[in-house]
């Protein structure tokens, strides 16, 4: 029940917001609207204000804001078809951008009422490189690799790069500057995440992520590691001591109790680099805000990367996940609280500002591209053309959603 709540009322925020902008912006040209929708499907609610209806409609998916001239040829000094390109730019981009906003608005709210990890060392590993080469608890962060360091993404993004085997940084102790080259500190995984217990690891175990070498070779929820390479396995500790034994490429031999079947399954471990310190929580303005900005910009940035590695084949369709699995996080984040549903409802509002930017038919991003036409062309493609283009764009988002959903229940029951 709690999943259903929570997923209603983070998605119908999410569309609000994006609708909003488009009816905003709309207004703010003299554009009439027609309607103002939050779901699909027969209408709930409504209530008519000066000319526009606003619904509730009864499927709490999507929502839309139906305006003159937009999906037809209409004449009038009111009309989305006799405005300006740049007009009407301005209405179509205004939905997504709104949704960055949402994430930011989000992504500030929780600085400020939770707070930001910083600059300032808070805990590190004494058999951590970072602690060989000189680093304490207190120390200050400055700059890594050169660049400045505020909050606690400007260091860990930095770390985790797979291209840097090494970082240098430079820190503040007692008023001295200090600087220290530090080698990464690396990890075989198998991509598995421990079951907590009355505040402890155990062996019981779920596979970390759809792409991690333990979901591909089987490993289920719940199943429960006894043994690695033969070797019998009680504690979480040992599971990770003998996984990191294991020889470089080599696969690892990873026993299972999976309700009283003994399962094994032979796993290859891929080196990770780990981060082996964190930093303090802190409430200032500064780190509140340059958080929250750069948290935005890098999920905007992290969207580019997806679909590159999408388009090359980095990525199979096993990375994709659709409605169902997007209400199952949901679920999660709302159980594990406040803050963990306000970090992935800003996740979700930037993934559905980024998507309807795409130059794919019957999406935001497509409309900006036959105006772009439009003003290369110096006329209008036909309304029927573009809405004939729309509806094939429509139809293939559909059956796309479909095969995703699809996807979703194969991963679920792990068919």
């Amino acid at each position: 029940m709690l999943t259903i709540v929570a997923s209603i009322l983070v998605f119908s925020a999410i569309v609000l917001v994006h609708e909003y902008g488009h009816y905003k912006a709309a207004k703010s040209v003299g554009i009439k609207v027609y309607e103002f929708a939050i779901g699909m499907g027969p209408t709930l609610i409504k209530k008519e204000k000066k000319g526009t209806i606003f619904s509730i409609r009864a499927i709490p998916i999507g929502g839309f804001v139906q305006m003159e001239g937009e999906e037809e040829e209409v004449i009038s000094s009111t009309s989305f078809s006799t405005k300006t390109i740049w007009q009407r730019a301005k209405v179509i981009a205004a939905g997504p951008l709104m949704n960055y906003a949402l994430a930011l608005a989000l992504f500030i709210i929780i600085a400020f009422s939770f707070g930001v990890y910083g600059n300032h060392i808070d805990y590190i590993d004494e058999n951590s490189n970072e602690y060989r080469e000189g680093l304490r608890t207190g120390d200050k962060i400055v700059s890594i690799n050169g660049d400045r360091a505020y909050i606690w993404e400007d260091i860990f993004y930095e770390i985790v790069d797979p291209n840097n085997t090494y970082y240098t940084i430079e820190y503040e102790r007692n008023g001295q500057l200090k600087q220290a080259t530090i080698e990464n500190n690396y990890r075989k995984m198998i991509g598995i995440s421990t079951s907590i217990v009355d505040g402890n690891a155990t062996t019981t175990v779920s596979p970390s992520d759809v792409t991690s070498p333990a979901y591909k070779a089987g490993i289920k929820d719940g199943d429960k590691v006894i043994k690695i390479n033969d070797v019998n396995i009680n504690t979480w500790e040992e599971l990770t001591a003998e996984v990191e034994k294991s020889i470089e490429g080599e696969p690892v031999k990873v026993t299972v109790d999976r309700k009283g079947e003994i399962i094994d399954f032979n796993i290859t471990p891929q080196s990770q680099i780990t981060v082996k310190f964190n930093t303090q929580l802190e409430k200032s303005f500064t780190t509140a805000i340059s958080s929250s900005a750069y948290k935005t910009v890098y999920y905007i940035e992290l969207m580019f990367k997806t679909i590159s590695q999408l388009v090359t084949g980095k990525l199979g369709s096993d990375a994709l996940g659709g409605p169902i699995m997007v209400i199952s996080m949901v679920g999660e984040a709302a159980e594990s609280g406040l803050l963990s549903l306000l970090n992935l409802a800003a996740f979700i509002s930037i993934n559905l500002g980024f998507m309807n930017l795409l130059p794919i038919p019957a999406l935001d991003g497509s409309k900006l591209i036959f105006l772009l036409v439009e003003g290369i062309r110096g006329k209008r493609i036909s309304a029927d053309k573009e809405g004939y283009i729309h509806f094939i764009g429509f139809v293939a988002l559909i059956g796309f959603m479909l095969f995703i959903t699809y996807k979703d229940i194969l991963r679920i029951f792990r068919i």
